[in-house]
């Protein structure tokens, strides 16, 4: 799948006259997220994006919302100053550094951005979840802490969780999705495997996206 991910992810890169100089490998980004982002943007009139930890997804952000008029407001958060500043490079939006602070999300005790790292004024249509670091023993639940945004969504939304594979990112699936219905949010979901898998909610006018 990784390869059908990679065509189609260059064929929009092509509409969106993109060059490719994208590097999937390591702890990148996957050519299934890759897809899964420029096939959003393609088809839908996304406002307001909050992402989690600054890479190759932020300048892919960046170059497609260059290409659409800047008509979107992103949000990029990192906790490590020299990488943001690497990425910030790269990048049109501003990355908004965060250190890392001990907090208790649903009885699990982990490190996540300190408060203040979205703007709560705002409904975010676009969530990317890909950090904080949440590869090791100690770390692995640590992105638990994104159930902070689920009363910070749009009408009409999207949330991609990367690294669906491990079990702290399994978790925040379970969780998030608990949120949503005791909110009464209607919504779909479904889940990209390829290289990595990439778990979505999504509801209102973007709920199509639940068959990407």
């Amino acid at each position: 799948m990784e390869t059908i991910y990679r065509d189609l992810f260059l064929r929009d890169l092509k509409k969106f006259q993109i060059e490719d100089h994208f590097y999937p490998v390591g702890g990148a980004a996957n050519h299934g997220l890759f897809y899964l982002i420029a096939r959003c943007f393609g088809e839908f009139d996304i406002r307001h994006v909050l992402e989690l930890g600054a890479g190759q997804t932020s300048i892919l952000l960046s170059q497609i919302n260059a290409v659409k008029g800047d008509k979107t407001t992103i949000r990029t958060v990192e906790h490590d100053p020299a990488w943001a500043g690497h990425v910030q490079q790269k990048v049109s939006q501003g990355i908004h550094v965060a250190k890392l602070v001990a907090k208790t999300i649903e009885g699990q005790t982990i490190s996540h951005y300190q408060a203040g790292y979205f703007d709560e004024t705002l409904k975010y249509d676009f969530v990317l979840i890909d950090g904080p670091p949440a590869y090791s023993h100690d770390t692995r639940m640590n992105r638990v802490g994104a159930l902070e945004i689920h009363d910070h969504l749009a009408d009409d939304f999207i949330v991609i969780i990367d690294d669906a594979e491990r079990p702290g990112e399994d978790a925040l699936v379970g969780m998030l999705r608990r949120a949503l219905k005791r909110r009464g949010v209607a919504f779909q979901e479904t889940a990209l495997l390829a290289g990595k898998r990439q778990h979505v909610f999504c509801g209102g006018a973007y709920a199509r996206a639940a068959y990407f």
